[in-house]
């Protein structure tokens, strides 16, 4: 499996259930940073795409081709999508970070028969929800989805007085999860 951006927070969550569905995980990254996330969210194998050619990197570990992508960007990952995703693959896409729109050059695709799932929770049904959640639930009741910087993301609390530094937080980049903490409050 194939998980863009795995030092994200959703990415770190694909990377542990990936994981405990028994996946072997490879994650993109933009950093050494990121990449150090990754791993103790437990990806396989890491690819800073900034420093790399990322497809060749993946190939190398999945000649074949992965079974899955987990596509955080598919408007600048989609020809990685397209070279890396084994015939008969799936390109699941849930968010659309830098892009609203995607290109999909259609020779590349039906040439390997693959499928394109688009995800919001808001929006699935009922029934699916329920699934998802007995799953996650069963993971987290197996140790197997975790938070916290040991986890690979990383938790930055403020109180709510400090709500503004939390703003600046969020805007600086930072990695991991701003939460504000209102139970003093």
């Amino acid at each position: 499996m194939l998980v863009a951006g795995g030092a994200g927070a959703v990415g770190n969550a694909a990377v542990q259930l990936a994981r405990w569905a028994g996946a072997t995980v490879v994650t993109t990254v933009s950093s050494e940073e990121k990449a150090a996330l990754a791993r103790a969210a437990g990806a396989h194998h890491v690819v800073n795409y900034r420093d790399s050619d990322a497809a060749k990197e993946i190939l190398a570990v999945a000649p074949d081709g992965v079974d899955i992508a987990v596509e955080v960007a598919p408007a600048q990952n989609i020809g990685i999508d397209l070279e890396v995703v084994r015939v008969h693959g799936l390109v699941s896409i849930y968010a659309n970070n830098g892009g609203d729109e995607v290109t999909i050059p259609l020779r590349a695709a039906f040439g390997k028969n693959l499928r394109f799932q688009f995800l919001i929770l808001y929006t699935l049904d009922d029934d699916l929800v329920r699934a998802a959640t007995e799953d996650v639930t069963a993971a987290i009741a197996a140790g197997a989805l975790r938070v916290g910087e040991d986890a690979g993301l990383p938790v930055h609390h403020f109180a709510l007085e400090d709500l503004a530094a939390a703003h600046d937080t969020v805007e600086g980049g930072a990695v991991g999860k701003v939460l504000v903490d209102l139970a003093d409050a």
